[in-house]
């Protein structure tokens, strides 16, 4: 590191010590409450996905889900002349436990980088933006492929950190099987396949939506001005080159691709995301996808380490994956997709 990085460095830990209340950000430390929702609302500003979900600081590291959002209907009448009128909860009343896991987002930064970010006068947002994006990106891709917990994850056999924690889909799954097309009613995978294209189960994305909405969300939710779909790249794209296909009339190619253009399927709001299975479809609403946060229990430390040539912070959260209602979540396994390749094969 330079002598001219040196006290920008320094100003960093400083900072961090006098926000935090502590003496030594070597020395782990737990975040004080008010850095820790700033770090939350950084999170949430470094992907548009995150400011749309809810991050929730929970007190205790295991309980009931919160059950968030509008679940069942509440409009009723009662004869009070010979019973009282009833309240209901507004929210899911399913009983249903999370338990948040302690996930470690340990990074380096090599002097080489330091020293080049020196010279700008916002190192220090700089330094903590580098870490917030990826941290958001990461807990995106364990949300959408996270099935375990392991005691010692391992990168290289789970590039999609599969196991670093349960995600949404894997909830579902585990919960309430029967909202996810490709699963039998115990969980179990089935050897279900669903061909999209003209000649196959569903000859179109739209037609597979429908039967989606139809089919597995609760009644109430159906017709929920909130709902997305959520689809993957592939999905996206065959359902593009589908709709642009030469063989249509040109009128019709020129409406269809306004359709497109406005990101819709079946009447939904479509949305691709960061790391969501190239096969993959959800229906559900943004405030139906929680990420609980354990309050407190944020742990940090940074160290300088010269035998390394770089910085290294340690971080850690714990972190749980909920899906408020499982009413209102319906999807398609992603590996149970089939699409016509060139040759005209599913596949």
């Amino acid at each position: 590191m330079k002598n001219t990085t040196r006290p920008q460095f320094n100003k960093l830990k400083l900072d961090t010590a006098l926000a935090n209340g502590v003496q030594d950000v070597t020395e782990k430390f737990s975040l004080s409450p008010s850095v820790e929702q700033r770090l939350v609302e950084q999170m949430g500003e470094s992907t548009d996905f995150l400011k749309r979900i809810n991050l929730i600081s929970v007190t205790e590291q295991k309980g009931q889900k919160l059950g968030l959002g509008v679940g069942s209907p509440i409009a009723s009448r009662t004869d009070t002349s010979s019973q009282t009128r009833e309240t209901a909860f507004v929210g899911s009343l399913a009983a249903d436990q999370y338990e948040t896991k302690q996930t470690n987002f340990d990074t380096h930064i090599g002097y080489s980088v330091m020293d080049a970010w020196a010279v700008f006068p916002d190192f220090h947002h700089r330094y903590r933006r580098h870490v917030m994006k990826r941290m958001a990106l990461d807990r995106i891709m364990i949300g959408w492929n996270g099935t375990s917990a392991a005691t010692a994850t391992d990168r290289i056999t789970n590039p999609l950190l599969q196991d670093v924690n349960v995600g949404w889909v894997e909830k579902v799954r585990q919960n309430d099987p029967a909202r996810l097309m490709g699963y039998a009613s115990d969980g179990e995978v089935t050897e279900d396949v669903y061909k999209v294209g003209e000649g196959g189960d569903y000859g179109t994305l739209d037609a597979l939506a429908f039967d989606l909405m139809s089919n597995l969300l609760d009644p109430w939710h159906m017709g929920g001005d909130d709902l997305v779909l959520i689809i993957g790249r592939e999905l996206w794209v065959n359902h593009g080159l589908t709709l642009y296909n030469d063989n249509r009339a040109a009128s019709e190619r020129n409406a269809l691709q306004v359709w497109f253009a406005n990101e819709a399927v079946a009447g939904l709001k479509t949305v691709t995301l960061p790391f969501f299975p190239p096969r993959g479809m959800v229906i559900t609403s943004y405030d139906n996808l929680s990420l609980y946060f354990q309050g407190g229990a944020i742990r940090r430390a940074i160290i300088d380490n010269p035998k390394r040539d770089r910085v290294e912070e340690y971080l850690s959260s714990n972190d749980a994956y909920v899906v408020e209602d499982y009413g209102k979540f319906a999807g398609v396994r992603a590996g149970a997709l089939q699409l016509k390749n060139a040759q005209g094969n599913w596949a």
